[in-house]
């Protein structure tokens, strides 16, 4: 027990010195391309480039969180299919949605914009 409380200790004190590390943020976000933070039982991503530019944010969301527009194109569409995922996108002040779509016969994605919905994959069940 001794030996688990002491690794423990080592891992926070190590994650808590590379957090006060500017040099190891600054790396990490130079060469990295996202970065994720879950708020509540939404998961935050920013998508960056290697200059450290924001390009996209995404984040995960319910089916009642969408818009008016993406939920009236889905019902048109796609009247017999089950919601399952959204993921909303937003680059340059605009909003896409990756819906994952169920029926009984299999998946379906689809991108929904305020323009145009377009089907990405469809998927059969075994």
């Amino acid at each position: 027990m001794k030996t688990i409380t002491f690794i423990l200790a080592i891992a926070m004190i190590s994650v808590s010195a590379m957090a006060n590390n500017k040099k190891y943020n600054v790396a990490t976000a130079l060469t990295g391309k996202k970065a994720a933070v879950s708020i509540a039982e939404n998961k935050v991503t920013s998508h960056y480039d290697r200059q450290g530019n924001l390009l996209a944010t995404s984040r995960y969301i319910s089916d009642a969180e969408l818009p008016l527009y993406a939920i009236t194109k889905l019902m048109k569409h796609c009247p017999d299919e089950q919601i399952k995922l959204v993921r909303e996108f937003e680059a340059i002040g605009e909003k896409t949605y990756i819906v994952t779509l169920e029926n009984a016969t299999g998946y379906k994605v689809v991108k929904v914009t305020a323009a145009d919905l377009e089907i990405l994959e469809q998927l059969t069940k075994n």
